[in-house]
This record gives C-alpha cells, sequence and structure tokens, in this order.
C-alpha cells in the first residue's frame, strides 16, 4: 500500500512538473524573457567596436569606429548611429554585412556610399555620401531599407529576419576605403543585456 502511494505521489509530481514547464515556454517571448519579465518590452541595444583587426583577411590599419543602435520593442525599425575617424584611405561605402566573426557576408543595409563609385548603391534607395576619413552618421533603419541578402536566405524587406541575425551576433559594421576596398575596418555587432531590474542603456549617451 505505501508501495502504490509513493509511486502514485512521484507521478503526480512528475505530472505537474511537466505542466509547469510547458506554461512557462508558451509563455516566453521570441527574445528569451518570459512574459511580464522587466525586459519583455525593452528596445533592442547593439554595440560594436570597429578595427582593421577584425577584418576577414585581418588589415592594420589607424582607423576606428563605433557602432551602436536601438530596435524599438515592436521590432520595426533600428535608431543607429556610426561613428569613424582615423580612415587611411578615403571611404567610399559602409554598411552592415550578414556574416558571423572570421567570415564574410553580404550587404544588409548601407549606412552611406558614392553614386559615382566602382560599387554605387542601389537606385531603390537613398544614402548619404561617406566622410572620406572620418564621420558620424545617425539615422533609422525600416523594412524598406533592408536589401537582403538573399543568397544567404534573406529577402528584400524581411525585417524580422534581420533583427534575429542582429542577436544572435552574426551581423557586423565593415568601412571600405580606396586604400582596402574589401574593408579598411570592421565590427561585429553585439546584443547588450541588462540585469531583470537593471535599467537600459541610454540610447542617447
Amino acid at each position: 500500500m505505501k508501495k502504490c502511494l509513493k509511486q502514485g505521489l512521484i507521478l503526480s509530481l512528475a505530472f505537474v512538473f511537466l505542466l509547469v514547464t510547458e506554461g512557462f515556454s508558451q509563455n516566453m517571448n521570441q527574445m528569451g524573457f518570459p512574459m511580464g519579465h522587466p525586459n519583455n518590452d525593452r528596445p533592442l541595444v547593439l554595440k560594436g567596436g570597429i578595427s582593421g583587426f577584425q577584418q576577414v583577411p585581418s588589415f592594420s590599419s589607424s582607423g576606428q569606429g563605433h557602432f551602436k543602435a536601438e530596435i524599438n520593442s515592436e521590432r520595426t525599425e533600428m535608431k543607429y548611429k556610426l561613428s569613424y575617424e582615423g580612415i587611411e584611405g578615403d571611404v567610399f561605402m559602409a554598411h552592415i554585412h550578414f556574416g558571423q566573426a572570421g567570415a564574410n557576408g553580404g550587404i544588409m543595409v548601407w549606412f552611406c556610399g558614392d553614386p559615382d563609385a566602382g560599387f554605387p548603391p542601389p537606385a531603390s534607395i537613398t544614402v548619404p555620401l561617406c566622410g572620406p576619413k572620418s564621420d558620424q552618421i545617425e539615422g533609422t533603419f525600416t523594412a524598406d531599407e533592408l536589401l537582403g541578402p538573399e543568397g544567404q536566405g534573406i529577402s528584400p524587406g524581411e525585417f524580422e529576419a534581420f533583427v534575429m541575425a542582429l542577436e544572435k551576433g552574426v551581423t557586423y559594421v565593415n568601412i571600405h576605403s580606396t586604400l582596402q576596398p574589401p574593408g579598411e575596418i570592421r565590427g561585429q555587432i553585439h546584443r547588450q543585456y541588462f540585469g531583470w531590474g537593471g535599467r537600459g542603456n541610454g540610447f542617447g549617451r
């Protein structure tokens, strides 16, 4: 009798555990936080340092830069700030590419470009000219600016796929110059995490 009661109790506890686990997983939002979690409705914050050593292959350059961005909680737009200085060549284009650290990938969005360069921006988008040696660029990306890359499975305008790639750390900023057309400086983009009770980074800081 005691053995049966013990077995019944174990089965009951296992059933309750499965119900709780299933309920918890169903209440996780797409950013990996439980529904109601303090981070649930926060924007996605991203940062990245940019240097020649992150190029593939690495390139020795005095240039350096910094990128920071914030994607709204609706996941429909990215506000960004990109700065660079000390570039040895003349910058003629800059982008976010789709690729993990140590690998090269296709262009997702353009920060700046020269329509008279050998590789001009597409006619479908409007971008500013790049500062040749230094610049500070601010703006907003939406689905209209997202180009792909289709060869890597992301269609133009597929903004949620863009956000997911940013979350997973498989995107990078690349600044291209006449000295090094494949890219003089580069920086992997990383998601910024905060504690459950913490505050955001303050995008404007």
